[in-house]
């Protein structure tokens, strides 16, 4: 009763501050999404619709009060409500499990939309750091406990060490693994460059433990899609890095502690990766895949969300299985084929679109942002973003988590970052004007009126 009872006083907490800070609602939202505080809770939230509540009063508070400057539309923005059309049309017009279709439809709609329109909200950077902020701390949630059993018990394939069970959301092993491992580079970034946190000597301390906590608990799911996201992380990190020396010493020492503090079931598991023929679950992945090759042949726009339910995976022998069998609506288990067989090839070229234009986007930020001070945290969590969408993009070949949120808030954090620093280095850049014309005695009336508009910003 008391984790209900908590719950409720963040899920007040939200509405109370967004009365006075509407972007807050935003945030509640997004907590809201991630956490699910309905299926943690166990009295009293159940019964309410937390995010509808949350999701319709952002946006109608957002257009009374806090309706200004909104950005312009950008290729990402587009990108965003093309998707929400087009999944809406594969599911009204080409759905051969409808009803199945418009219930995942349901959720990955609002997580499209809202993921658009987020980029409406966060403008500032306070604003921008606390979407960080709430979204790292609502999957600590759920790592947190996972991070210390593992520690403490070793970890296991299939067990339910979360605070969500079954085998779906962050429920699911390859799912919750990868969501954890997105969050490392934000909080690195938080140990940072943190603002809203206490100005307290051991809080990056305490960033760099949830990450490393995060880290280890991706571990003790045993997905082989984690090993895969480590090593993307490790190198992205080193490569990245502008100390690289001190980053391949902590990579190497991971790794290390990695070999002998894992069990042998974990050391097995990851073998099989390389004979995937012995290992059911590897085996029949690649024929789902080629079935969906096959599928897309024959309806090139796909067949609706959960239109994998229709497939009909024929096994070949196996050492567990000596006679074959025959495994009917199989998951498409990879972010790229579930895409391709639900949406077809135009939805498979919005999913690369989004993510190739928002890496560019980063990586523009970047060399941008390179040599200002001032600027510095852009440049950092730029790169924070660039890793966290590439371990989603290499643990997502494995896993399919194409419209779990992941994804999308972090497109949406992107174009939040760059919003916000074309606003900021061009208001920089009418200050500079204005103190050099200043400096003469003379300042145009133009110059004055941008000046005035970007302090109102």
């Amino acid at each position: 009763m008391l984790r209900s009872l908590f719950l409720i006083g963040v899920f007040l907490g939200f509405l109370g501050l967004g009365m006075a800070a509407p972007f807050v609602l935003s945030l509640g939202y997004v907590w809201a999404s991630i956490f699910r505080p309905q299926s943690v809770a166990y009295a009293i939230l159940p019964a309410i619709p937390v995010s509808l509540i949350l999701g319709a009063l952002a946006i109608l508070w957002f257009v009374l009060r806090d309706l200004r400057y909104p950005p312009r539309m950008t290729p990402v923005l587009a990108l965003l409500l093309a998707m929400a059309v087009w999944v809406t049309f594969t599911t009204a017009v080409l759905a051969i499990a409808p009803e199945m279709a418009w219930t995942k439809w349901d959720w990955a709609f609002k997580t499209i939309v809202f993921a658009a329109f987020m980029v409406f909200v966060f403008r500032s950077r306070i604003q921008i750091e606390a979407l960080v902020q709430v979204i790292c701390f609502s999957f600590a949630g759920h790592f947190l406990l996972v991070g210390v059993k593992t520690l403490i018990s070793g970890g296991g394939y299939g067990k339910e060490l979360g605070l969500i069970g079954g085998n779906t959301g962050f429920g699911e092993g390859g799912n919750f693994a990868a969501a954890t491992q997105m969050c490392v580079p934000l909080l690195v970034f938080l140990a940072r460059h943190n603002l809203l946190a206490p100005r307290w000597k051991l809080a990056p301390l305490g960033y760099l433990g949830l990450a490393g906590l995060a880290l280890i608990a991706s571990v003790g799911t045993y997905q082989r899609s984690a090993l895969i996201g480590l090593a993307v992380l490790g190198i992205a990190f080193w490569l990245r890095s502008r100390r690289k020396l001190l980053v391949g010493g902590i990579c190497v020492a991971g790794a290390l502690f990695l070999a002998f503090a894992t069990s042998s079931a974990w050391l097995e598991r990851m073998e099989t990766i390389d004979d995937y023929k012995s290992e059911s679950s590897a085996y029949t992945r690649i024929l789902v895949w080629q079935w969906t090759l096959g599928f897309v042949a024959d309806h090139p726009l796909g067949g609706g969300f959960s239109s994998y339910v229709v497939n009909e995976i024929a096994v070949p022998p196996t050492p567990e299985r000596p006679e074959g069998y025959v495994q009917h609506g199989r998951a498409f288990h990879s972010s790229y084929f579930e895409m391709l067989g639900e949406h077809g090839w135009p939805g498979l070229a919005l999913f690369l679109a989004l993510n190739l234009l928002t890496l560019l986007n980063m990586e523009r930020v970047r060399q941008q942002a390179r040599g200002r001070e001032d600027f510095l945290w852009c440049r950092d969590l730029a790169t924070a973003l660039q890793l966290a969408l590439l371990v989603l993009l290499s643990s997502g070949a494995f896993v399919g988590i194409a419209f779990q949120p992941m994804f999308w808030y972090l497109y949406a954090l992107g174009a939040c970052l760059q919003h916000h620093w074309q606003r900021a280095s061009a208001d920089f850049r009418v200050t500079q004007r204005a103190d050099a014309l200043a400096a003469t005695g003379r300042v145009p009336r133009s110059l004055r009126n941008a000046q005035a508009k970007a302090a109102a910003r």
